[in-house]
């Protein structure tokens, strides 16, 4: 049986990558940047950086999601260009 979980994740200090979530066993997770983002989130493993110029993972703008198939919600980071903006997520579990 699969059950759901979800979250929202920011990024206090723009520059800094921030685990999405704490380890918990899943099969994808889908990512979407908050609305009221005015900058770039980047999504993808523990050293990404949404730094213009040394950008790595996802890119995201306000609104826009990407889906992530992992085991682990631990295993995915977050960093933005804009203190204090993230994203919402939701991840199908194993229970």
């Amino acid at each position: 049986m699969s059950n759901l979980a979800n979250g929202r994740k920011t990024v206090a200090t723009a520059g800094t990558a921030v685990q999405l979530g704490p380890s918990e066993a899943v099969s994808a997770v889908s990512i979407t940047a908050l609305k009221g983002n005015t900058g770039v989130i980047c999504v993808g493993g523990k050293g990404v950086v949404a730094a213009e110029g040394t950008r790595t993972g996802k890119p995201l703008l306000a609104s826009e999601s990407v889906s992530i198939p992992t085991d682990d919600v631990g295993d995915v980071y977050i960093d933005a260009t804009v203190n204090g903006e993230g994203v919402s997520w939701l991840a199908v579990t194993e229970a």
